[in-house]
């Protein structure tokens, strides 16, 4: 796994409660400043978990970060499906679109 100090681990050994809750955020289309002010967070702190999360998973963007998750087990579809307040961002299936995502 890139940037892994502990290669034997699977990536969602990886991933903090906290990390995953940015993450969920961050797949249904909020911003960083969003998300700091929803977990109380700054946002230095949501954008060093997401870059950490992008080395741990070896994504190259914060967008590709999502699907890597996905893939990986980190997420279920029930985390991307977005609040009801994006609905207008949503695809037939009723996930966010991957175009609305925000980095």
């Amino acid at each position: 796994m890139p940037g892994s100090q502990y290669p034997d681990l699977d990536p969602i050994e990886h991933i903090t409660p906290r990390q995953r809750q940015i993450l969920i955020h961050l797949v249904r289309g909020k911003t960083r400043d969003a998300i700091a002010r929803e977990l109380f967070l700054s946002r230095s702190t949501v954008n060093r978990d997401i870059r950490d999360m992008s080395d741990t998973l070896g994504a190259p963007s914060a967008e590709a970060l999502g699907a890597l998750a996905y893939r990986a087990g980190i997420l279920s579809e029930e985390h991307l499906r977005a609040s009801s307040k994006a609905s207008a961002d949503l695809d037939k299936d009723g996930l966010l679109a991957p175009d609305r995502l925000v980095s």
